[in-house]
Formats: C-alpha cells, structure tokens, sequence
C-alpha cells in the first residue's frame, strides 16, 4: 500500500471483489495491488515490478493501452476480453475473460480494474451453443414445430396451415370445423391442466400443390411451464402418406386372409370327400383286413381335416391351438371306435400350445395312430379302462405328447421292434420329420411318448 491513499479506501481496494491495482511511472510498475489482483497469478510477485515483467506474454498489447489513457486522460473500458492465465503455479495455461478498465488519476499512475466473467462468457458460449442446435434441429425436423402460448395467438390451426383456420376472418378457433378440432382441444388441455397429450391424429384441409386436400397430422403437446406465462411446445407430423399405405396393408391382408380361409376350406372339403370315398369303399371291401385298412386311412385323412377346419374357424391362418384340435380328435375317435364310450374313460392333460401347420399336421397323425390303437386293442372282450392324453412344454423348450392306457399293453414283439404295424411304421416317419423322438415307457398298461423340438416363432 503506499501513503497517499486513506486507511478507508486501502480497506474498501483490498476487500472489493474486483481485481484492482495501480500502476506509476513511465514503465507502468506495480505500486499497489489487492488480493483479488494477486490472485490472478498466485506466488508471482507484483509490487514494485512492471507489466512487462508481470505479464511479458499481455506486454504487447496492455503497454501501449496504458500509455494511450495517461497521455489522453481518456478512460479505456474493454468488455469480456480473453486473457490466457494460470490458475496456481504448475497448473496448465487457460482462458479466461475480463471486464476491463484504465483510469488515468494523474501524469503519473493508471488505476487498472479487471472483473472476472469467465463463467458468465462460458454460459453464454452453451447456450448460444445450445440455441445453434435448437435452430438446425427446427430448421432440418420433418415435423411442424411451434409455441402456442395462453392467448392462442396465432392458433394451431394457422400455424400448420389449416385452410379452415385461415378462412376464419377471427382466425384458428372461429371456422364453424374448430370444435371438432383434435389438435385444438389437445393444445388448449394442455394449456389449462398441464397434461402432455401423444400421437394425437386430427384431419385437417390443406393446400397441396395449389389443391384443398384432407391431411392427417400427428399432434403431440407438451406444456412448458418455464416462463411466467404458460406456453406449450407443439409438433405435428403429417402421416397422411403413412396412413394410405397402412389402409393398403391392410387391404391387402384382408384379402391375403380371405384367400388362405378359403383356401383352408377346400383342403378341408377335399380330404373330407377322400375321407367318405375311403369309407365307402371300406363298406364294400369283401376282407376284413382291406376293410381295415380302408377304416383306418379314413381316420387319418379325418385327422388331417380337422386341422384345416380348425385353421379355417380361427383368426391366425399358419397356427393352431393344438389341445384344441387334440381333445376334438378325441372325442371323434372315442365317438368312432368305442361301442359303449363309458366303457372307455378320457383324461386329458393338454396345455393351450400353439403348434405351426408343418408341425401340426404330423403330430396331429401320430396322436391319431396311437389313440387308434389303444382305443381298438388295449380293452378287449368289452374290458373297462381309461386313456390319458398329455402335452406339455418342456424347461428345455421340447413339447412332449404322450398316450398312456392301463390296458393289456403291447406284445413284446412290437415293444422289441422285431415286428411293426403300418400304424407304427407311420408313427416312426412321422416323428423324424418332426426330429422328435419315441419312447415306451413302463406302466401297467401301454405309454408311448413323443419329445420334439417347439418351432422358433417368426418376427413379426
């Protein structure tokens, strides 16, 4: 401190927050400095010293400002200039900014004042920054992006270039349309309670290449509540190609659907005409053995009907419920085959799974080869018994099916594989197709299991 100023203004210098020193003599050295000055370059010593030794790096262009104001007595004031500092000794060079001032008081000494904005400049910089990607991101958007505030001034309607809304001579809110306005009262909802509305669809008459069509935009609103008056964000997207194509799609699924039901149809008249054909030519048969034959292909080709009557009757046309179409092959076969149906009891155990047609279709057939036997010959001479019927869905993601009945079993040639039926030969086709595997397993009658791999569902 030197003498020349008061014991006042030294303790207002050193307690200011702002960086103030004062410079005399012609080469401008430090004869008074506080500590917010000395803190600009801590450990570096400044009383007594000059700028040039101070600052050798800022020399070239605060010296001839400095002498400028003592030889003018004119004040010099910079606004937010960038000055490279150290924050402490070690530490790297940085930017920082500085409201300046120099201020003759005499022929002698300048009074340098330095107000640090660093922060305010680097707010600034962000959100400039961010304004720049608020403005590319609202010039390049393909949707419509505006402000409606509480007065509606401008109103949605104009804003997205609604033919009614600027019919209006009082403008959007006023066409004799604007109370069915989807977009309207969306804004106008979020306006009032705050709620933020999504994919709101509302049609409105636009000019296209100088013609009045109908368009279809996608209004989503969001309130933002920032500001003393209420305001709320709205974009709108107009999906009018869009929704052509989805009514397309779905024209042409419908008729895609059309044709498959259809199609299922046939297939399943077709085989139900094989099916009677057979039967009538089992009637005429004149061996028991051809007539058996004859009985037991009708079945299957029943079997297979079922299948295409059921994907006919259903609302997916490539799947279906296979317990469904399993207790009904059942029921026709108990129905067919067992001449008192209380002599024979049914337990089914049969989870609701969705089997594809290329799975359904042999499993179908191997369930009805298995039923088919057991309900023939596993209660003979009017023996009572029960049938039990499964499918389940393994944790290792293998569907299994099995037939299990308390009857006499089966010979111990079949279960040794020296010799097999038609039916068993089939059953064994079948399941490699399916790449499953067959089982006997023991019980007190017969159990005959077939593990196979559940199909991997389609995208869809």
């Amino acid at each position: 401190m030197t003498g020349s100023l008061t014991p006042m203004l030294e303790t207002v210098i050193d307690n200011s927050p702002a960086a103030i020193a004062l410079l005399s003599g012609p080469s401008f050295r430090f004869e008074l400095v506080n500590q917010a000055y000395a803190d600009l370059a801590p450990g570096e010593p400044m009383l007594g010293r000059t700028v040039a030794d101070v600052w050798p790096s800022a020399a070239g262009v605060v010296l001839p400002l400095l002498e400028s104001v003592r030889a003018t007595k004119v004040p010099f004031h910079a606004t937010a200039m960038p000055v490279p500092l150290h924050r402490g000794p070690g530490s790297a060079v940085e930017e920082r900014w500085f409201d300046f001032s120099y201020i003759s008081l005499d022929e002698d000494r300048v009074l340098v004042i330095a107000i640090e904005v660093t922060e305010r400049m680097r707010t600034e910089r962000e959100l400039l920054s961010a304004h720049q990607e608020l403005a590319a991101i609202h010039a390049n958007a393909p949707v419509a992006l505006f402000l409606v505030d509480q007065e509606l001034r401008g109103g949605p309607g104009e804003a997205v270039g609604c033919l009614n809304a600027l019919a209006a001579p009082e403008g959007c809110g006023h066409a004799p349309a604007c109370g069915q306005c989807t977009m309207r009262a969306a804004v106008q909802d979020s306006l009032t309670t705050g709620a933020a509305h999504q994919n709101v669809e509302t049609w409105l008459p636009m000019a296209v290449a100088g013609e009045r069509e109908s368009r279809c935009l996608l209004v989503s609103t969001s309130p933002l509540p920032l500001t003393g008056a209420r305001k709320v964000l709205v974009c709108a997207q107009d999906i009018t190609e869009l929704k052509g194509a989805v009514r397309q799609l779905e024209s042409a699924l419908a008729e895609k659907t059309v044709l498959f039901k259809e199609l299922h149809h046939r297939v399943k008249n077709n085989l139900a005409v094989i099916s009677s054909l057979l039967r009538m030519k089992a009637d005429t048969a004149r061996t028991k053995e051809a007539r058996l034959a004859l009985d037991q292909s009708h079945q299957r080709v029943l079997s297979m009907a079922l299948i295409h009557e059921q994907l006919y009757e259903s609302d997916r046309l490539d799947r279906i419920n296979f317990s469904e179409y399993a207790q009904q092959l059942v029921n026709r076969l108990h129905r067919a085959l067992v001449d008192v149906p209380a002599r024979v009891a049914i337990e089914p155990d049969l989870d609701p799974i969705d089997l594809p047609i290329e799975q359904a279709v042999p499993c179908g057939l191997i369930l009805n080869e298995l039923l088919t036997n057991a309900f023939k010959y596993a209660f003979p001479n009017g023996n009572r018994g029960r049938i039990l019927v499964s499918f389940h869905q393994t944790p290792s993601r293998q569907l299994e099916l099995a037939v299990e009945d308390n009857g006499i079993g089966l010979s111990p040639d079949l279960l040794a594989g020296t010799t097999a039926t038609l039916g068993l030969r089939i059953v064994g086709i079948l399941a490699n197709q399916l790449d499953g595997v067959l089982e006997h397993q023991p019980c007190p009658g017969t159990r005959v299991v077939l593990r196979f791999p559940a199909a991997q569902r389609r995208a869809s």
